[in-house]
């Protein structure tokens, strides 16, 4: 931050600099003693007459004839006469009232000035630790949020001393142990806007004007009392002072990014667990995480109390299952839901780029939105797999060889060719309606032999619980022999090869469906076309 040498000359196209920000700091009452310094002082620095300017405070909510009758109505009721700028030219102008705020007044008059001197002396005298801090906001920000006209150099004042009003409260009372002051009046407050800067400035001083006495008010080692103040709750103030002053479309945009992310991401845990259960093609990734499970822990399968899948085995009984967990859900984010996690990602980047533009680069060690993001989804996604382990073994009766119910394609096949044989003997006298009806009847049967198959998650959980196998120490092994490995396998593989001869069977009759359909729909014409012999060729019988 640097001076400009003159007033709301903000720098404007910042990307990188936090959007507002609010920096701390306390003197106490002994080191300030020590230094010759008054807190009562301090008055004198905020009323600075080249950092204020309390003329160019106009409601920047009102049109353009709106604002000059405004800025001129409210210059020549503050000063007075004003000259041919519009600018107050009597010496005294700005005395009776200050830019100075507190909670009931946007502007203090000289006597409050004066009450305020002696309220900071008594502070001080009582040996209370006294409270900064200062509000940066970029030129940008201000702009956008209609609090600043970077060509006219106005800015509405008002509307951020309000802000500034709203959130005090909450900093006396929950940024440190106790509420600061012990009655309505024992906290002494007041605020200042500068504009000498390439940001704008708004300070903010406070301290108890009572003797501290309490003990949880007070240092142990030196006595005096606290001066660092909490700073999830000095974050919250910064969070709701933004909130207060973007405007509603800054607001909206923001609240429609963060909302669809969070859509996006339900949705593709939802349809993730579908595919999962349904594909034929994931069954051996899901087999290999059940088999790493501990079966000890068999109901209490979770990712665990951590942000992300933990894959280190001293530190979780979990992790063989989680890298397995880690392969599979990479594997489905790459194939089935990759245009869903791309548009997830695409959202991820737009948000870490709008808190980039809010709080400023971030520090070493800080995580940015999308990587919380990506690793909620990835943890509930595993949750999810864990949780489908985790339900009781659910009742299942198998109807045949082919492990669904109502027919078997050799049965079908004969039974239509049949029929076929006795239509052409008929002279494929078949009508519309009988074909629709053979259309749906494939329609349903198709649904019926896709519902019956059981899930990869029930199939699984049917399947003998194997301890896998691991090597100790020379020739001593945990969980199962290599024999049972190579039959776990054998199962495995059998399991994935059925699934696949069950998906080929249902395509095969969809497709001997279609082609019957067609060659019912030829038939059907040719007989409708009147004094004709019909003469079937080899083909049609």
């Amino acid at each position: 931050m640097s001076k400009t040498g003159t007033k709301a000359h903000f720098k404007m196209g910042e990307g990188g600099a936090g959007a507002v920000i609010l920096p701390t700091k306390f003197v106490t009452a002994s080191s300030a003693q020590a230094k010759g310094q008054r807190y009562a002082d301090l008055i004198r620095y905020a009323d600075d007459k080249q950092k204020v300017n309390e003329t160019n405070n106009v409601d920047l909510n009102l049109n353009k004839e709106e604002i000059n009758e405004q800025f001129y109505n409210e210059a020549y009721a503050k000063h007075g006469i004003l000259d041919e700028f519009g600018y107050a030219n009597r010496p005294d102008a700005t005395t009776e009232s200050q830019p100075l705020f507190n909670s009931e007044k946007l502007n203090l008059s000289a006597d409050d000035v004066k009450k305020l001197r002696r309220d900071l002396d008594t502070a001080q005298k009582n040996g209370n630790t006294l409270h900064e801090l200062a509000f940066s906001i970029r030129g940008d920000w201000l702009a956008k949020n209609g609090l600043y006209d970077p060509k006219e150099k106005i800015i509405d004042q008002n509307r951020l001393k309000h802000a500034e009003q709203g959130i005090v409260e909450h900093l006396f009372n929950d940024s440190l142990p106790l509420p600061l002051g012990e009655g309505k009046d024992d906290v002494v407050w007041f605020g200042v806007i500068h504009q000498d800067t390439d940001h704008l400035n708004m300070h903010l001083w406070f301290v108890k004007k009572s003797e501290e006495t309490r003990p949880e008010m007070v240092h142990q080692k030196t006595g005096e009392p606290i001066g660092v103040l909490d700073f999830k709750v000095k974050k919250q103030a910064e969070s709701k002072f933004r909130a207060e002053l973007e405007n509603r479309g800054t607001k909206v945009s923001r609240t429609e990014l963060l909302g669809r992310v969070d859509e996006r991401r339900k949705s593709m845990k939802v349809e993730g667990l579908d595919i999962l259960d349904q594909e034929p093609k994931y069954m051996a990734d899901l087999k290999q995480i059940y088999d790493e499970l501990p079966a000890d822990l068999h109901g209490r399968w979770k990712v665990g109390n951590t942000d992300k899948l933990v894959t280190d085995p001293e530190k979780s009984r979990m992790a063989p299952a989680n890298v397995q967990m880690n392969k599979l859900i990479d594997k489905l984010l790459a194939n089935e839901l990759k245009y869903d996690y791309q548009a997830f990602r695409e959202d991820l980047d737009k948000a870490d780029k709008l808190m980039t533009q809010l709080h400023g680069e971030q520090h070493q060690g800080q995580r940015k939105m999308s990587e919380t993001k990506d690793n909620r989804l990835r943890k509930e996604l595993a949750n999810g797999i864990y949780r489908k382990f985790n339900q009781h073994q659910a009742e299942f009766e198998p109807t045949n060889s082919l492990g669904r119910s109502g027919f078997d394609d050799k049965h079908m096949s004969a039974g239509n060719h049949q029929a076929n044989e006795h239509d052409r003997a008929e002279g494929f006298r078949f009508d519309q309606e009988h074909q629709f009806k053979s259309e749906s009847a494939a329609r349903e049967n198709a649904k019926t032999m896709k519902s019956d198959r059981r899930g990869n998650f029930e199939q699984i959980k049917q399947s003998p619980k194997l301890e896998p196998y691991r090597e100790t120490s020379g020739t001593e092994y945990r969980g199962h022999t290599p024999s049972t490995i190579r039959a776990l396998n054998s199962m495995s593989k059998t399991v994935v090869r059925d699934a696949k001869a069950d998906l080929k069977r249902t395509r095969q009759f969809l497709m001997n469906q279609e082609e019957e359909s067609r060659i019912n729909e030829r038939d059907s014409n040719v007989d409708s076309i009147p004094n004709t012999d019909i003469k079937f060729n080899a083909r049609h019988m």
